[in-house]
């Protein structure tokens, strides 16, 4: 029993290891996003309103900004559904 725990203590050793080894590249941009949401920096909000312009056309190209605007007409649909019981 004791050189099989032993073992599975060891592999997961292992794997534990390589799990951080290749989360350690991550660190960095968790770090960076996280200054970003923070918008420590004056220049923080303009450089993520022109990163959106530029990917807005790609999202538009594949429907995802339509799924959105339809989504959010349901929604708004759905609560003056319910304004208008209401008002019963």
């Amino acid at each position: 029993m004791a050189e099989g725990d032993n073992r599975s203590t060891n592999l997961l050793a292992a794997e534990t290891a390589s799990l951080e080894e290749q989360l350690q590249g991550w660190g960095e941009v968790m770090l960076m996003a996280d200054k970003v949401l923070r918008w420590e920096r004056a220049w923080f909000p303009p450089a993520i309103m022109v990163t959106f312009l530029l990917l807005l056309p790609g999202l538009n190209q594949h429907g995802i900004i339509l799924k959105y605007i339809g989504m959010a007409k349901r929604e708004i649909n759905k609560l003056l559904k319910q304004k208008e019981k209401k008002n019963e």
